[in-house]
């Protein structure tokens, strides 16, 4: 029988024969080159062109053809090669797991599913080879990987009090056991050291310290943890839960775990691997008899392929996980939950490129089950089809008092370095109080430019057109696109003039800060000291402790977590954000403005400051107002009257080459070409130079994105152009 298949990791259709039927979604390999190649099966063909033999197959699919289908619509719709999407199924190094089963086709036959290995040891290859020419027998593979023998049932405890606990000076893993143990006292040791990834060496490290202590007990101890209230809505297909921080949205989810966890397997979608941790630790507290699963990036490839398996095998209630869970082809799927839904972090830049949301989104419709997605700042596309009814809206209220916000205006305040003096007298006042500070800053290093107070000249890098950060710890210049690194300069390299620092990083803001609270404990928490974002987890745990008074940082400061002893959250830098050349920009800065005030919300008395030189701009109004209606209903509007997403769909095209005009002249010719939607551009990237290439883009605006990408991708293979697609990307930057 003839079939066409997909070869992995590209976009070529061939066509394959088999004499043995094949089924959709199923792996196979052919001989290409002289090499073996994996191919996926799409469908049942006719000969056509050249035709390649199938020399190996799985004899099953581990796919549906709602996969296949899910797969080629995200080809079509994200212009990313088919065969990658494929790809995405399955963990890197699972055939590293595969292994050959002889199945049974008589019911006469005493063994339903057996090893390969086994079967020629009892039975031998002749009476194997006889079996598969009568079709008693067929050859299908399997992944085989060894689960954990039950062994004794050894639980850990806390032995001591949290408060207690917290003063002790502990690792980053000690500090994840303890947090662990907070929601899940008494949690068997196996499922501690594999939720956790860590070595039985920190549990070890924590008895000799007397914080706690391991038990042999059969008996599962009874939680004291509970659902706050109980969700009481019926939820349709597909549902927006809205609401600010803290007004139990997650509980909701949680609920609705509980219930549909008992129909099959739930889904669960969280954007990072921090909040991650924290979720499941909440949910193993609330639902100790429920088997939850992991799957990210930072798994070992063995845990990574056992997860997946046991998802597979429907081994599991929840499959908690980030971005790439998604693909996992998980057995009676019951609900889709995707927390913090308007993330960036749900949005593949590299190829295959996909919207992890709008993938849930098209599970939910093949696959007929619910799909919730939930946020305080939801995505406009969701927000839009909340309130036109095409999705069900269940909104949520904050019981406890609203933060106080107060905005600065700096053209009008004492400043004394980056702060208002306002603003210190209120970190000094949260300080006095026994309260810990955030303060989020934009940038990392301790100027985020050098430039000659006499000619205005900036210094740039050599390989991209950004201008250097200056790092006083390493007395260098460094750029934070390419990570190339300079020499400090004393002069002006054109005019011999004076250089002087300009717009203050993280590293500024932590000194001044050292400086004028000196018997304070301030740390920063950027990229340049923390390369593996679990390590943020320390930095949380030191605040909740109080080994950190002030923790001033980046971005990452303002997601998701709950530290209730935050009694202010101070926002210095926002103004540059609001006006980047970017469609997003706003709906960016407004969600980011308002997840970090977020922080200061978890309880009556959280404080928070703004600083800004642009005070009555209405995303900072808005978002200081917490208006999110208002702001969401004002962005609407002015991306209806141009034409931009939610209303149109965005394709975002870029160009990178050696030659600073060659790239214009070639989109130039690719947009002359172009006969779908409406087209902007080229023009060079706000970012023009980057790692020695200069980058140009242009946009589609389109009702037919398929068509659009199918377009942009036939013209690209005749002009002989290397571009990259992006459809409805979060903003406009081009990663490197």
């Amino acid at each position: 029988m003839y079939y066409d298949a997909v070869v992995s990791g590209s976009e070529r259709i061939v066509c394959v024969f088999s004499e043995e039927i094949l089924e959709p979604g199923e792996r196979v390999k052919i001989s290409l080159r002289g090499e073996k190649i994996k191919c996926y099966v799409l469908r049942e063909s006719s000969p056509k062109g050249e035709v390649f033999r199938v020399k190996e197959r799985d004899g099953k699919s581990f796919l549906k053809e709602e996969h296949v289908k899910l797969a080629e619509w995200v080809s079509r719709r994200f212009g990313s090669p088919l065969g990658s999407v494929f790809d995405q199924f399955f963990p890197g190094g699972i055939d590293d797991y595969k292994t050959e089963m002889v199945v049974s086709q008589s019911p006469l036959l005493d063994f339903q599913k057996l090893p390969m290995s086994e079967f020629l040891k009892t039975r031998g290859e002749e009476v194997l080879k006889e079996m598969l020419k009568k079709g008693l027998v067929r050859i299908e593979k399997d992944f085989y990987l060894r689960e954990p023998k039950p062994r004794q049932k050894r639980r850990v405890y806390l032995k001591r009090p949290l408060s207690g606990i917290m003063r002790e000076p502990l690792t980053f893993k000690q500090k994840l056991v303890v947090e662990y143990l907070q929601f899940n006292d008494g949690v068997l040791l196996r499922e501690l050291l594999e939720d956790l990834g860590i070595s039985r060496s920190v549990i070890d490290s924590l008895i000799e310290k007397g914080i706690v202590e391991v038990i042999i007990q059969d008996v599962s101890p009874k939680r004291v943890i509970s659902l706050r209230k109980k969700f009481e809505g019926r939820i349709s297909r597909i549902n927006l839960f809205f609401g600010p921080t803290g007004s139990g949205k997650t509980e909701a989810l949680f609920d609705l775990v509980g219930e549909h966890s008992k129909k099959g397997v739930v889904l669960f979608l969280v954007p990072e691997v921090p909040i991650l941790t924290h979720t499941l630790s909440r949910l193993k507290g609330i639902f100790p008899d429920l088997n939850i699963g992991i799957f990210h990036s930072y798994l070992s490839k063995a845990r990574k392929n056992l997860e997946w398996y046991k998802a597979f095998e429907g081994k599991v209630d929840v499959l908690l996980g980030t971005r790439s869970a998604v693909f996992v082809p998980v057995n009676k799927l019951s609900l889709i939950i995707v927390d913090e839904e308007h993330d960036e972090s749900f949005y593949q830049y590299t190829s295959p490129s996909y919207d992890a949301v709008a993938v849930a989104r098209k599970i939910s419709e093949l696959f007929d089950v619910p799909l919730v997605l939930s946020s305080a700042t939801p995505s406009l596309g969701s927000y839009k089809d909340a309130k036109e009814g095409k999705i069900k809206l269940f909104t949520f209220s904050r019981n406890c008092k609203s933060m106080s916000v107060e905005v600065i205006d700096m053209r009008k305040e004492e400043k004394i370095g980056s702060f208002a003096l306002k603003t210190l007298n209120r970190i000094e006042e949260t300080l006095e109080n026994g309260r810990r500070v955030l303060v989020y800053v934009r940038r990392k290093g301790y100027w985020g430019r050098i430039q000659c107070e006499s000619c205005g000249y900036v210094l740039k890098c050599r390989d991209c057109d950004v201008s250097l950060v200056y790092h006083k710890e390493k007395n260098a210049l460094k750029c934070h696109q390419c990570g190339r690194e300079y020499e400090v300069l004393e002069t002006c390299p054109v005019c011999g003039g004076r250089l002087y620092g300009r717009i203050g990083g993280t590293e500024k803001v932590e000194k001044e800060l050292q400086k004028f609270f000196p018997d304070k404990k301030v740390k920063r928490v950027d990229r340049e000291v923390v390369e593996d974002i679990m390590e943020m987890e320390d930095y949380i745990d030191d605040l909740t402790a109080g080994e950190i008074d002030i923790l001033v940082g980046t971005k990452m400061i303002t997601k998701s977590f709950n530290v209730p002893e935050v009694g202010l959250v101070c926002v210095l830098d926002v103004d540059s954000l609001v006006f980047l050349p970017d469609f997003s920009a706003s709906l960016r800065t407004f969600q980011l403005i308002v997840q970090a005030l977020g922080r200061a919300s978890r309880n009556e008395e959280g404080r928070a400051i703004l600083q800004t030189y642009n005070p009555d701009e209405s995303v900072i109004m808005r978002a200081v107002d917490e208006d999110i209606e208002g702001f969401y209903e004002e962005e609407l509007e002015r991306r209806r009257l141009l034409g931009y997403p939610p209303y149109k769909h965005l394709i975002h095209i870029a160009l990178k080459t050696k030659d600073p005009s060659l790239g214009k002249r070639l989109l130039l010719t690719l947009k002359e070409r172009l006969r779908n939607g409406e087209v902007l551009g080229p023009s060079e990237h706000w970012i023009f130079k980057l790692k020695g290439l200069y980058r140009y883009h242009l946009l589609i605006k389109t009702d037919t994105p398929e068509e659009s990408v199918s377009e942009v991708s036939k013209l690209s293979r005749v002009l002989g152009l290397d571009t990259v697609v992006w459809v409805d990307p979060p903003s406009l930057e081009i990663p490197d």
